[in-house]
């Protein structure tokens, strides 16, 4: 079988055990780098075909471990390429597509995880500025975004009447792994929030991910800052836990299944780390 009709059948068995649309596209992605450069290689793309050496020397060749402008690719990202590749012909393996999976051999990199990347509160400051100048749409997502720490798929899936402001609180149907749970309003976002959904029907923000992160990337390069939507996320469970101490109350803030994901947010400041050695 040729790699292109085994990626759509590991597509099908990716949907059918319901993975989310992003990583389904991510596997996709991987996949079709590995397609491409066997290509460039004159490799023939029949899985039978492919080797354990034909597999390491994708990973170190340059398609692999740089991105498109020549930069070397986080450690990280590499990690999610292994995987992916690893994840694939394990499936064809199980499917009967090949014997034995030529990716066995593959492992992924010791690396430690980053910090989150949070604002500072000058950048949110200049972030807020230049969103107050722009559309109250854009502004509305990038304050709720701010103020609830809500995934931006979370945020772009509400309906007008998830959000209850009178106990302060917005209804979350479908969070990461459909799980319904509840985010905490702030209160000085209630009455924005409130003139905003005022007389409005459906969804709050009717626009798609593509375009909230490019708004929210023209936003971030206006104010020569690094930021996503994801950061901002970061910027709220930054301050919560800087406010409590209490990464259970953090858990509960983003809406994380376990509090062992919660944990890379539990970093002290130097101030108090250099007054605890007294430094």
């Amino acid at each position: 079988m040729l790699l292109h009709e085994a990626l759509d059948s590991f597509v099908l068995q990716l949907q059918a055990d319901g993975r989310s649309v992003h990583t389904i596209k991510q596997y996709q992605r991987h996949l079709r780098l590995l397609g491409s450069w066997l290509d460039v290689n004159g490799i023939e793309p029949e899985l039978d075909a492919i080797s354990t050496q034909i597999v390491a020397r994708f990973l170190v060749s340059d398609q692999a471990r740089k991105t498109a402008d020549g930069a070397t690719k986080l450690a990280t990202t590499a990690n999610a390429l292994r995987t992916s590749i690893r994840c694939f012909f394990a499936f064809a393996e199980a499917a009967g597509i090949v014997q034995r999976s030529p990716a066995m051999l593959v492992r992924r990199a010791r690396c430690g995880e980053p910090p989150p990347r949070a604002l500072s509160d000058a950048e949110v400051e200049r972030l807020l500025a230049v969103a107050t100048n722009g559309e109250a749409r854009d502004e509305m997502l990038v304050r709720l975004l701010l103020g609830t720490g809500l995934r931006l798929g979370e945020a772009l899936g509400l309906e007008v009447g998830d959000v209850d402001l009178a106990r302060g609180v917005i209804n979350v149907r479908r969070a990461k792994g459909d799980r319904p749970r509840t985010a905490y309003v702030p209160r000085e976002l209630v009455p924005r929030l409130a003139d905003w959904i005022r007389d409005r029907e459906g969804r709050l923000f009717p626009i798609s991910g593509r375009h909230a992160q490019r708004v929210i990337g023209r936003m971030a390069r206006e104010t020569e800052i690094s930021a996503s939507a994801h950061a901002l996320r970061h910027t709220v469970a930054t301050r919560v836990y800087a406010r409590t101490g209490d990464l259970g109350v953090v858990q509960q803030v983003l809406g994380h299944a376990s509090v062992a994901t919660t944990g890379r947010y539990a970093r002290a400041e130097d101030a108090v780390v250099r007054a605890a050695v007294g430094a």
